[in-house]
């Protein structure tokens, strides 16, 4: 189902006031934090150097009665791979579409949840094609430290598309299984221009199905979401922790809002000037490389796919293109299983079991990859499949159409760079070669009167690559980079040394000095 339109929106307000600036160590050499492991639940770092005139504003407070919340803890509980907190709650909030014409380009329900009673708001926005950003709130809740909790509630926002009330559900459940199951190392033309017809399939779809919103599922957008999310809980600011792809929302954000934002962590951002073609190339270096790192966490395990991982992989690719397996009705081809293996990359929580998923398809049975994968083609526990809404957004997001000429090219060309994902990210840049183009939003203003940007990087994501979020850290004026030697997706709570850091930002308005390095 397409996402409902109504003609009724709230009207935009800005309210004022916040201090910006950043700090910047004393030393050439980065500082390292560690935790104490003496002092449990202790938040020990080398004491901030403080800049001399600017200290992160005040978080605020927002109304908790402000919105109709009702508890929801049995729907969105069984989303979590975890224990739920006691109670969560959600509520529904009405946006404009279209903020160039407020209340008369109809709106938008977007799906919000909150875990806590802190008296501030703090913002957890996910990526488009990633965990909904009101079960991750839920998610992080149980991972910061309770002293987070009793200054903040977590208020998880889902983006247009990825909730439950109105999700984009455009694209045939076949045709995405064909476009996710697609070899992920083509070595004959024809492949290409079978994917490439797939791909317009969906595409044609979604455009007959989403009508006028289609366009309007952007990073951009999902800023001015932002703001009226901060008006209709009647907040001064909104504090905002976000993962990857969605620190572009974040940023736009603090371009044309900066005085709505109160302290903002920016975990893992994508590169910020990078067209479609260099972060696909980015992202397949950065794959390979977190490939690796599993490699190696699994040979030291001693787990089934021992001693060569990547080999297995490789050998399951070529045992699926001979014969697919079919676990409960759901075929599962070497693109199958290739999308299980970025799945998992990013938690290392789960690297167990994405090790045991591949050797179980070694064997004949696919329903672990099946089960990694079921979240991004069919969907878990009510919640709609994560593919459609993220197609949407990152063709939305870039005005770059690749034709299947050059997709051909890259193809061989990053296959003799990055032998194992190489080719997988070269040819999916045919997905958006048929969407139509958007017309490029104007500049909102800049994010250099926005208050201090927490921005952590992280070497080992998979995902966004650390690179491109020290090149988001330097093109904020007040951003302040901390780089956690670690092997994941989004740092803060998987890092104990990260989640002081942010901690301490958070609650007690301390920042870390600038460059920071939080040890493996």
């Amino acid at each position: 189902m397409p996402l409902a339109v109504h003609r009724s929106a709230p009207l935009l307000a800005l309210l004022v006031a916040l201090l910006a600036g950043c700090t910047v160590g004393p030393s050439d050499r980065p500082p390292v934090a560690v935790r104490d492991a003496g002092a449990p639940g202790a938040r020990p770092l080398p004491s901030p150097v403080p800049s001399p005139s600017v200290t992160p504003a005040p978080p605020g407070r927002y109304d908790p009665a402000a919105l109709p919340w009702q508890d929801c803890t049995a729907t969105l509980a069984p989303a979590l791979r975890t224990a739920a907190p006691p109670r969560i709650d959600c509520a529904d909030l009405w946006v404009d579409a279209d903020l160039t014409v407020p209340g008369l380009g109809g709106s938008v329900r977007l799906d919000i949840s909150r875990v806590g009673s802190g008296p501030a708001p703090l913002v957890v926005l996910g990526e488009a094609g990633g965990e909904i950003g009101t079960v991750r709130a839920v998610r992080l809740a149980g991972q910061l430290p309770a002293v987070v909790l009793e200054e903040y509630t977590l208020i998880g926002l889902a983006r247009r598309g990825t909730g439950p009330s109105d999700p984009i559900d455009c694209v045939p459940p076949g045709t995405r299984a064909q476009v996710i199951g697609a070899d992920p190392d083509p070595v004959r033309p024809e492949q290409l221009d079978d994917l490439l017809d797939t791909t317009r399939t969906a595409i044609q779809t979604c455009v007959q199905e989403l009508n006028q919103l289609l366009t309007a599922i952007n990073s951009f957008s999902t800023a001015g979401d932002l703001e009226q999310l901060r008006v209709a809980l009647d907040a001064p600011v909104l504090n905002l922790l976000v993962l990857g792809e969605a620190s572009r929302s974040a940023v736009s954000f603090l371009q044309r809002y900066p005085a709505s934002a109160g302290r903002v962590v920016l975990d893992g951002a994508p590169h910020p000037t990078l067209d479609l073609i260099g972060a696909a190339e980015a992202e397949a270096r950065a794959t390979e490389e977190g490939f690796a790192a599993f490699a190696a966490d699994c040979v030291s395990r001693r787990c089934p796919l021992a001693p060569d991982p990547r080999q297995a992989l490789v050998d399951l690719a070529a045992s699926l293109r001979r014969e697919p397996l079919s676990p409960g009705g759901q075929q599962i081809t070497a693109g199958t299983a290739y999308q299980a293996v970025l799945e998992g990359l990013g938690d290392p929580q789960r690297w167990t079991e994405l090790a045991a998923a591949l050797d179980a398809a070694r064997m004949g049975d696919g329903s672990g990859i099946a089960a990694l994968v079921e979240p991004l083609v069919i969907g878990i526990a009510g919640l709609p499949a994560r593919f459609d809404p993220g197609l949407v957004t990152r063709c939305n997001d870039s005005a770059t159409r690749v034709p299947p000429e050059r997709a051909e090219q890259l193809v061989q060309e990053w296959r003799g760079r990055y032998s194992l994902f190489g080719a997988l990210f070269a040819q999916r840049l045919l997905l958006c070669s048929a969407w139509p183009v958007s017309a490029e939003p104007a500049d909102g203003g800049r994010a250099g009167s926005a208050p201090p940007v927490l921005v952590i990087a992280t070497d080992g994501d998979p995902h966004t690559p650390a690179e491109g979020t020290r090149r988001t850290a330097g093109a904020l004026s007040s951003a302040v980079l901390v780089n956690w030697q670690g092997h994941a997706h989004g740092a803060v709570g998987a890092s104990a040394c990260v989640t002081d850091v942010v901690t301490r930002y958070l609650v007690d308005a301390q920042l870390p000095v600038q460059a920071t390095l939080c040890p493996p």
